[in-house]
């Protein structure tokens, strides 16, 4: 007698990274994201760390996991690439981190 283990990842959804490229995975409750080939199974090869799969893929995550469907029947990603903060210099090495409400008053 044999065990067999069948899990069920979840959706497909797609992602387009940084570069523009776009990605086809299941997001394992579990395991977490799985890349797809063109025929719905996983990548026997899952991207490297260093790929801008893994950036967009994290920051989807930490952004709450937006997601948006469009008429074509999938389920699309939605992530924003985080903006660098701006810093005031006060002199030496002291800086500042300059948020909307220390907008200067003009009279």
């Amino acid at each position: 007698m044999q065990t067999v283990h069948i899990s069920w990842a979840g959706p497909e959804r797609v992602i387009v990274d940084a570069k523009r490229r776009k990605w086809r995975f299941e997001d394992h409750h579990y395991c977490g994201p799985i890349v797809l080939g063109k025929d719905g199974d996983p990548l026997a090869v899952q991207p490297p760390e260093s790929s801008p799969f893994w950036d967009a893929v994290n920051l989807w995550h930490a952004q709450g996991k937006r997601t948006k469907d469009p008429k074509t029947g999938e389920i699309w990603c939605v992530w924003d690439r985080p903006t660098m903060q701006k810093m005031r210099h006060l002199g030496g090495r002291h800086y500042e981190l300059v948020t909307d409400d220390d907008t200067p008053n003009k009279k």
